[in-house]
């Protein structure tokens, strides 16, 4: 179990008790740390997930469709901009970075499962490694990915990080909106005798993923975004919500939401 000196229990404490830092405060090195974690991983998650949407600008079945994923991308990438600037002014340096790392990188094999690894040294979640193959993948990624990411979103809403939390609103309206479009889509495919079976495989395929964005249930490493204010809830918590509502909304759409064994995933 880590352990923590008498400075960061006593910042544990302040910080239940309200304390919150503003752009131009001294951050203690512990807090620094963690939220330099997240916002990083949230950096390269927007940036790289904007690049796999990119594609389908293009293959969209529809112009319309074609305007919405343009739209999409562009939130992303907006989205990246913002969390960069947050890092920007913490004094990190994301251009560097990105000229650095391969951001676009995808795996090639299609029906690959990475579980909990990493395949690059970047930061980006790794869900965003994978193939964005078929249009049904695409909206699954709304459907399912930006519901997970907006159900962390949320909890960045009352972070005790406060540039981060008034940079977020208009972050996590943007992903509801992509929710939006994943729901609507998802109900379409499934009402269609002649997509529905493919749409089946691909969520089969695409569950276990994003269950693993989550992390290791068994794992403690969330416990300390949470006594830093950073997050709200525990990894698993939110699982469990966004599980129950994927759930209910497959059931009601004639979908069958798999078994996930997360032993069985490689960490």
């Amino acid at each position: 179990m880590q352990k923590y000196n008498l400075d960061e229990q006593k910042l544990f404490e302040e910080i239940k008790n309200g304390k919150t830092f503003g752009k131009d405060d001294t951050l203690p090195p512990l807090f620094r740390k963690k939220l330099l974690n997240l916002l990083w991983m949230q950096g390269d998650s927007e940036y790289s997930g904007a690049l796999g949407y990119a594609p389908w600008i293009e293959k969209a079945p529809t112009f319309k469709e074609k305007v919405i994923v343009a739209q999409i991308v562009k939130d992303e990438m907006r989205h990246a901009s913002v969390v960069f600037k947050l890092l920007r002014d913490l004094g990190e340096n994301p251009e560097r970075h990105v000229e650095e790392s391969k951001l676009s990188y995808k795996l090639e094999e299609d029906e690959i499962n990475i579980g909990f690894t990493r395949a690059k040294s970047d930061f980006r979640v790794n869900i965003f490694y994978y193939q964005i193959k078929y249009w049904e993948d695409f909206v699954l990624f709304n459907f399912l990915m930006d519901r997970a990411a907006g159900h962390q979103l949320e909890d960045t809403l009352e972070s005790s990080y406060t540039p981060w939390k008034e940079a977020i609103g208009g972050i996590y309206k943007e992903e509801i909106m992509h929710i939006a479009h994943g729901d609507k889509w998802i109900k379409k495919l499934a009402s269609d005798p002649e997509k529905k079976d493919f749409l089946q495989e691909r969520l089969n395929l695409w569950w276990p993923r994003v269950m693993n964005v989550f992390g290791n249930s068994k794992g403690r490493a969330n416990d300390i975004y949470v006594r830093l204010g950073l997050k709200k809830r525990s990894n698993a918590e939110i699982r469990e919500i966004f599980r129950k509502e994927i759930l209910d909304m497959a059931e009601s759409w004639g979908l069958k939401i798999p078994e996930y064994d997360e032993s069985l995933q490689k960490n």
